[in-house]
């Protein structure tokens, strides 16, 4: 309804009130763009949409597709281009500042990470909303943790399938860390957060809580914790502080997902059942209990059962309490890469 509210606000408004929001939120979005670290890479254009356009693009924002803290996605069409409008809405317990922010961030390194295969592609935005939208490229979306659930064999992924988007993933997010001036930080990295196309293709999206690192600081410390339950490092949670080792851990918590299912949610991200997954927990019998049994029906017999404890052994090497007990992610993507090059061809 807030949604509903803030678009029939607008079209009631006259010019200048429309005018007066571009303004403001072009100016923040532009400063922060400024300040990014960008590298060059930012050379391609992306469109700024009027509000009109998008409301006849989306019906009247009709068709709703994804639905977040803070945010509602709808699809739409274009100039006969299927596109997918992410429209940003507040409530009574957002704080308005750092909500702001996290809206014309989540722009800027959507923006700096366009050309990336495994992200969204951002064709655009509109400044002239209460808050700012982004306007995506729309390839038949379904979130990634619409995949995992146990009780739905029509959307299974593979084995095969889940080594390939973790090893995807993971390469985005080495990007991430080391193709800028500083480290971007992900910071919000989940199932959730994950896009697969129709080609099976994985677009990772939201970037709100993204932040870059201070030149020359390997940490930043924040006062006000964001994220998804479960995934929330130790040190993130208990201190605020945020470095490459957090998205190490999000992504350790994302692999334990991948191998189990999503419905093992509870019990694969507690504190408990981390701690009891040691080295003698890995072995076979056991991941039996742990592992997808819709992976175990395919019936990769003893190879496939190595890679399986592989795996989770570097998942739980991921979620370490202690952050230098926990790998840097680029060491994270090459074992996944040697992982997936153990399989044997059909």
């Amino acid at each position: 309804m807030e949604c509903r509210r803030g678009i029939l606000s607008l079209l009631g408004n006259k010019n200048k009130e429309r005018e007066k929001l571009f303004l403001i939120n072009g100016s923040r979005f532009l400063e922060k763009l400024i300040a990014s670290p960008c590298n060059g890479r930012c050379n391609f254009s992306i469109r700024n949409f009027s509000a009109k356009e998008l409301i006849k693009a989306t019906n009247n924002f009709d068709e709703l597709l994804l639905h977040a803290c803070g945010a509602k996605s709808y699809r739409g069409s274009f100039e006969g281009r299927p596109i997918l409008v992410k429209y940003f809405y507040s409530g009574d317990t957002f704080d308005f500042g750092s909500f702001y922010y996290e809206c014309i961030n989540d722009i800027v390194v959507t923006f700096q990470m366009s050309h990336h295969n495994n992200v969204l592609k951002l064709l655009g935005y509109c400044l002239e909303f209460k808050y700012p939208a982004l306007v995506y490229e729309y390839a038949g979306n379904e979130l990634l943790s619409g995949f995992l659930y146990r009780d739905n064999e029509s959307r299974s992924l593979s084995w095969k399938s889940r080594l390939r988007i973790s090893k995807d993933i993971a390469n985005t997010v080495v990007y991430l860390h080391t193709a800028f001036s500083t480290p971007i930080i992900y910071n919000n990295l989940a199932p959730s957060s994950v896009i697969v196309d129709q080609s099976g293709v994985v677009k990772l999206f939201d970037f709100s809580l993204s932040m870059p690192l201070p030149p020359g600081e390997s940490q930043v410390t924040v006062d006000c914790v964001r994220g998804k339950n479960g995934f929330l490092v130790p040190e993130y949670f208990r201190d605020g502080i945020v470095s490459e080792k957090c998205d190490v851990y999000s992504f350790g918590v994302l692999l334990l997902q991948l191998v189990a299912g999503q419905n093992c949610w509870s019990d694969i991200l507690t504190d408990n059942t981390i701690r009891h997954l040691d080295s003698d927990y890995v072995k076979t019998h056991e991941l039996n209990e742990v592992v997808d049994p819709r992976i175990l029906r395919e019936g990769g017999g003893t190879e496939q059962d190595q890679q399986l404890q592989d795996f989770v052994a570097l998942a739980l090497r991921c979620t370490q309490n202690e952050r230098d007990d926990r790998p840097e992610m680029i060491d994270v993507a090459k074992e996944l890469r040697r992982i997936e090059r153990s399989v044997r061809p059909n």
